[in-house]
């Protein structure tokens, strides 16, 4: 008996399965072999121009390895620039942030799972001497 192997999709159709998990995908911003999510959770300051709004959340790396997949989380503000700036989170925003990250989990898991046979996993951290 052999086990069925899927082939590993093409980026195409990567882009446009991670495009219809919602709206976390961002195609501009990713490769080949690595692909950028994003989540605005916590506005910072909702009286602010819509314009001018930062938000709290996080945002992702997922790399194309040869046994399936690794992602890399982060943590910070979104800023008036639109760029993701690495900050701690006060207890309660870490908390949503957190909550909304595993909700991203479980559904990219189950998509890697299920359309590409392989497995998504955290990426190990490479310390370094200081």
């Amino acid at each position: 008996m052999t086990a069925s192997i899927k082939k590993m999709p093409s980026r195409g159709r990567l882009f446009k399965l991670f495009t219809d998990l919602g709206p976390y995908f961002r195609k501009l911003k990713s490769t080949e072999d690595s692909f950028f999510f994003d989540c605005l959770e916590v506005c910072v300051d909702a009286t602010a121009l819509p314009e001018e709004r930062e938000f709290y959340g996080w945002w992702a790396m997922l790399y194309r390895v040869d046994t399936g997949f690794e992602y890399e989380r982060f943590d910070g503000m979104y800023n008036k620039e639109g760029d993701w700036v690495v900050c701690k989170l006060k207890k309660e925003d870490k908390k949503q942030v957190d909550t909304a990250f595993e909700l991203f989990l479980l559904k990219i898991k189950t998509l890697i799972e299920e359309d590409t046979g392989t497995s998504l996993c955290a990426r190990e951290a490479i310390l370094t001497e200081v």
